[in-house]
């Protein structure tokens, strides 16, 4: 079941049967979202210490370097999500990519943005380029992908940094090619390998290779890794 609100953005994305489809995510594919996060949490008196790819135990009170409970992580990043969204800054290459892909394939930003920050997305993105349908998604985004890739009845390639996703991805839209991208330094060299993705970009040229040989009907994605 998709989640609330996702299945009537869809509708609206106008997806066209038989064209190609890249399905892409927002944070730390197209735009910034940590080292925005660690000078955010900064003005709120903590700090952002990455050692693994998560924020659990990552958020620490400057006072004391107590770690913030989950309650306190969820209402700092919608926090961020309200305050920050429109100032995210872009991924290198992220605005370029697209549109060299945009070339062969109809695009769609599925992104897990709090509903009530889609519209500050949405002008973000497009201030740096990037003005495609976006799809504010809850949880997982397999079957959100899956009914996209239904809809295009043709191939279909899904950009995302997170491990969990890609996971969701093979799951529920296993014909897709699925590329594990981090667009960020800051996170890239703690960004684990991730079994269920074709392949894993180090750039945005990388990514559209990827993609490109995909849709072309290559025998296989290139052996990419991070």
């Amino acid at each position: 079941m998709l989640a609330e609100g996702v299945a009537p953005q869809i509708e609206a994305a106008g997806i066209r049967p038989g064209r190609p489809l890249v399905a892409v995510d927002a944070d730390e594919v197209l735009v910034h979202f940590a080292r925005h996060l660690a000078r955010f949490v900064g003005t709120r008196g903590w700090k952002l210490d990455l050692s693994e790819y998560r924020l659990d135990g990552a958020i620490r009170r400057l006072e004391d370097d107590r770690p913030a409970g989950r309650e306190e992580i969820w209402s700092l990043i919608l926090d961020f999500f309200e305050t920050e969204t429109a100032r995210q800054e872009a991924i290198a290459g992220a605005a370029e990519g697209l549109h060299t892909l945009s070339r062969r394939a109809q695009i769609v930003v599925l992104s897990n943005v709090p509903m009530a920050a889609r519209a500050a997305r949405i002008a973000n993105l497009a201030g740096h380029g990037i003005a495609y349908p976006v799809i504010a998604n809850q949880g997982g985004k397999g079957r959100a992908l899956a009914e996209l890739a239904r809809r295009a009845a043709a191939p279909v390639a899904f950009i995302d940094d997170s491990p969990a996703q890609i996971e969701s991805a093979a799951r529920h839209a296993g014909t897709a090619l699925r590329v594990h991208f981090v667009g960020s330094e800051f996170l890239r060299p703690i960004a684990p390998q991730v079994p269920q993705a074709h392949c894993a970009p180090a750039d945005w040229p990388q990514v559209v290779a990827a993609v490109e040989d995909y849709l072309a009907g290559s025998p296989g994605p290139r052996p990419f890794s991070i």
